[in-house]
């Protein structure tokens, strides 16, 4: 794996920004700008008690879907009446395929995140913190870059309020 180019990097970059103030904001309707129809997302608990790696279940539903709409579709309802921020940091970033010149057509990264979530509008009420990394792999399509696989290894979760 080389260095990415830089306004590969950048554009990734830009469009994971994007990821989490979309996230943020709810406009889950605007993520196929940002994300291949195709993306896979899976969200994985991993800790440093011995015991396995673990898919995240939460409400009865696995976090792991095979395409964007079952992704957006779960996230656009559950998400509808929580405030939340999610801060990344610039990533790492390298070319997967290709020598490294601008002509690589596939990018691995990985971002650590600081998320948080409550009750809309309120000083009271739940509120958790999450921590951990995203493993993406972005493709280029016609000149721009997509997301098309999210994994994410949450290893923080604490929640207080309930």
């Amino acid at each position: 794996m080389s260095i990415v180019p830089y306004e590969a990097a950048e554009t990734i970059r830009r469009k994971k920004a994007q990821y989490c103030r979309l996230a943020d904001t709810n406009q889950w309707h605007l993520f196929p700008q940002i994300a291949l129809p195709t993306a896979t997302f899976k969200f994985v608990e991993v800790y440093n008690d011995g015991a396995p790696e673990r898919v995240v279940h939460q409400n009865g539903v696995d976090f792991d879907w095979p395409s964007l709409e079952g992704f957006l579709g779960y996230f656009s309802a559950t998400n509808k009446h929580v405030d939340a921020v999610h801060m990344v940091n610039a990533g790492e970033l390298e070319m997967a395929r290709g020598d490294g010149a601008s002509d690589g057509d596939e990018v691995k990264a990985v971002f650590t995140v600081v998320y948080h979530a409550g009750a809309p509008g309120r000083a009271d009420g739940m509120h958790g913190t999450g921590a951990g990394h995203y493993h993406e792999t972005w493709r280029r399509v016609d000149g721009d870059w997509f997301l098309e696989r999210l994994w994410m290894r949450q290893f923080y979760w604490k929640v207080q309020g309930v």
